[in-house]
C-alpha cells in the first residue's frame, strides 16, 4: 500500500520476533512457578507493550471509568464484544483492556510457533469453527469459565474486516452471554484498520484507542438475536466517526 512505511516495520517485526521466542521461553519457565496464566500475564503483556511502543503505536481506553465498579474491580465477569480490523486486535486488547480477559481464539491460531504455543499456555479457548460439535463443546468451556468468575473477550464478526466497517455479528457468544447470565460490554477499536489493515504486513504509526460502551444485561432481551442486535448497534455507535475515517 503506498504512503505505508517498509523500514521501521521490517525492522520491528524481525526483532519482535525473536523477543517473542524469548518471552514464551520465559513463560515457560515461570510456569512452574506462577501457573500457566500467571506466567503469561507476568510476560505478555510487557511484551505486548514494548513491541506496540517500537511501531509507534500509542494506546488509550476510554469509557472504562463510567462502567459500573463490580466489573472494574473483576467482581462481576463479563464478555466484551467488539468490532476486529487487525492482525494487532488481539494482543493489543489484551494489553490495554483491565481484568484479563480470555479469548475466544480460532484453532488454527494453535498450530502457529511460538504464538501458539503461549496462547495454549495462558489457557484461552480454541474454537473451531468449521466444525459444530468441537464449537459447541468451546463455548461449554468457556460457560464454565465465565461461570468461575473469568471475564471473556471476542470479535463477533468471526474475521477481521478489510476497511474496518463493521461486519454482521454471529450469534455463538450471544447465546453464551444468555446461557451464563453475565453482561455484555460492547467495545469499539478504533485506528486498528489504519496502523495494520487486513492483508498487510506494514505496520503505520499511530494511535489505538479502545472504546467501551455500557453493559447489556441479557436479561433484558428476549432472545441471543436480540442482544446480539443491541449489541452490533452498540458497536457501530461507539466506532462513530472511525467508520467514515478508515475508509480511502
Amino acid at each position: 500500500m503506498t504512503g505505508r512505511p517498509i523500514l521501521r516495520p521490517l525492522l520491528v517485526w524481525a526483532a519482535g520476533s525473536l523477543a517473542l521466542a524469548l518471552a514464551v521461553v520465559l513463560c515457560f519457565l515461570l510456569a512452574p512457578l506462577l501457573g500457566g496464566a500467571g506466567a503469561f500475564w507476568a510476560v505478555a503483556p510487557r511484551y505486548i507493550r514494548a513491541t506496540a511502543w517500537a511501531f509507534g503505536i500509542r494506546r488509550e481506553l476510554e469509557g472504562w471509568e463510567d462502567l459500573p465498579a463490580a466489573i472494574r474491580e473483576g467482581a462481576q465477569p463479563v464478555i466484551f464484544a467488539g468490532n476486529h480490523a487487525s492482525l494487532l486486535d488481539p494482543p493489543l486488547v489484551i494489553s490495554t483492556l483491565p481484568g484479563r480477559p480470555l479469548f475466544i481464539a480460532k484453532r488454527e491460531l494453535a498450530r502457529v510457533p511460538f504464538l501458539g504455543w503461549v496462547i495454549w499456555l495462558a489457557d484461552f479457548i480454541f474454537i473451531d469453527r468449521s466444525r459444530r460439535e468441537t464449537a459447541v463443546e468451546s463455548l461449554r468451556t468457556a460457560a464454565r469459565r465465565i461461570r468461575g468468575g473469568q471475564s471473556i473477550a471476542a470479535f463477533p464478526e468471526g474475521t477481521r474486516s478489510p476497511d474496518g466497517c463493521l461486519l454482521p455479528f454471529k450469534k455463538g457468544v450471544f447465546a453464551l452471554a444468555c446461557e451464563t447470565g453475565v453482561p455484555v460490554v460492547p467495545f469499539a477499536i478504533r485506528g486498528g484498520v489504519d496502523i495494520l489493515p487486513k492483508g498487510s504486513w506494514r505496520v503505520r504509526a499511530g494511535t489505538y484507542r479502545i472504546r467501551v460502551g455500557q453493559p447489556l444485561q441479557p436479561q433484558g432481551f428476549p432472545s441471543p438475536e436480540a442482544l446480539l442486535q443491541a449489541t452490533e448497534t452498540a458497536v457501530r455507535e461507539l466506532l462513530g466517526e472511525a467508520r467514515v475515517s478508515s475508509r480511502p
